[in-house]
């Protein structure tokens, strides 16, 4: 009878769980739901996870706006700046296999030198570049790094000052080769060469966070492996997670999103020549995976890397703001994402093991309101992770 007594108790407890849990679940999504209304977003998806779970995923407002498209969950969307991480993948990856170090010396890789002009006896490493310490700066370079596919036709009213300045500076640009541009770049005879492509402080002794430098190690990448580097994370993807093909929104053929200004203007396809460092279309349902798989790594739980990879490449040993390519914010790991006609956050408590992701289609430039609209999105999050 005790034992009868003690399987009803459990029951229950697990019933009364489960719906403790989809309580709160469905609170989450009338509360996301308010938010969505009561702001100035085309349309979002979220994701709450743990170390071997999706504990919260939905999508709300529109892809397009015109068509009533809806945001969906399998639609792949420009996450920006978190394609860094899948650097800081292959850079670890190449450590254990024993063809780089962290401390090696770019220029014993690269195939033209690059030497900081204030520091010439200075040596870069590739923990410079992945640290975001190499003195190497990305400045004026951004208007440079772009190409249109087609011609411009917005007008500055209609998408504000900042971002038609951008738009008509990259409409004359043509596309050019990972290599090429660096070399261009910062190579001492190279057309795009300047002593403002460099810190005046040394390698190894500041954080400046550059974009130049992340597309330089994703080269290394290339080099290392004699792969293109959207191959090498092509086949990486599809051999480790099970994506589908077509990650990259520079490779023309891949089908794009609709994608807005912050003024709900549709952006022109533009495309990155920095490719590595913010070119990247997953779907939610992709990066959500994706961060699962990078908390068990976290944990000793992945065949990706080894567990001592994955603690060198989520820490800073100087308690600096830069993992191997990953951002570190006290217990928080992750990286942020934002360009136009995008922004995009991840990351993940490396004590509770639970991670969160946000993204969007609309870009909150030179819009402090939308990006509050889009932090109060991350908080509430922030707020049930721990009721799911």
């Amino acid at each position: 009878m005790d034992k009868i007594k003690n399987v009803f108790i459990v029951t229950l407890m697990l019933l009364s769980t489960g719906s403790y849990c989809q309580s709160n679940y469905q609170n989450l999504t009338k509360e996301l739901l308010k938010e969505y209304k009561n702001s100035n977003l085309t349309g979002f998806a979220v994701s709450i996870v743990n170390t071997d779970s999706i504990l919260y995923n939905e999508a709300f407002g529109y892809e397009n706006i015109a068509i009533e498209k809806k945001y969906s969950l399998n639609q792949r969307f420009n996450i920006a700046s978190i394609s860094k991480t899948f650097i800081g993948i292959g850079l670890m990856k190449l450590v254990e296999e024993g063809k780089l170090e962290l401390s090696t010396p770019i220029n014993s890789i690269l195939p033209f030198p690059v030497v900081n002009p204030y520091h010439k006896n200075q040596k870069i490493t590739v923990e410079h570049l992945a640290r975001h310490t190499s003195s190497i700066l990305f400045g004026e370079l951004g208007t440079k790094a772009w190409y249109l596919d087609s011609e411009f036709l917005l007008e500055k009213k209609e998408i504000g000052k900042t971002a038609y300045n951008d738009f008509r500076c990259w409409e004359k640009n043509s596309k050019l080769e990972l290599g090429d541009f660096l070399r261009e770049s910062l190579s001492l005879e190279g057309e795009f060469y300047s002593k403002k492509n460099f810190s005046k402080k040394k390698p190894g002794e500041s954080y400046d966070y550059s974009n130049l430098g992340a597309a330089l190690a994703a080269y290394i990448i290339e080099l290392k492996t004699g792969i293109k580097f959207n191959q090498y994370v092509e086949n990486f993807v599809a051999k480790e997670l099970n994506f589908k093909s077509g990650v990259w929104r520079h490779i023309s053929n891949n089908e794009l999103p609709t994608s807005y200004f912050q003024t709900k203007v549709e952006t022109p396809i533009h495309r990155p020549i920095l490719y590595p460092t913010g070119g990247m279309i997953l779907s939610c349902n992709e990066l959500t995976q994706y961060l699962i798989e990078m908390i068990k790594g976290y944990n000793g739980n992945s065949q990706i890397l080894s567990l001592e990879s994955f603690t060198t490449m989520m820490s800073n040993p100087d308690n600096g703001r830069s993992g191997i390519f990953w951002e570190l914010n006290d217990n928080k790991v992750g990286h942020n994402g934002g360009n136009y006609g995008t922004t995009c956050f991840m990351s993940f408590d490396k004590e509770t093991g639970i991670g969160k992701i946000f993204m969007t289609n609309i870009s909150s430039y030179n819009n402090e309101d939308l990006l509050k609209e889009m932090i109060a999105i991350w908080k509430k999050l922030g707020e049930y992770e721990n009721k799911l």
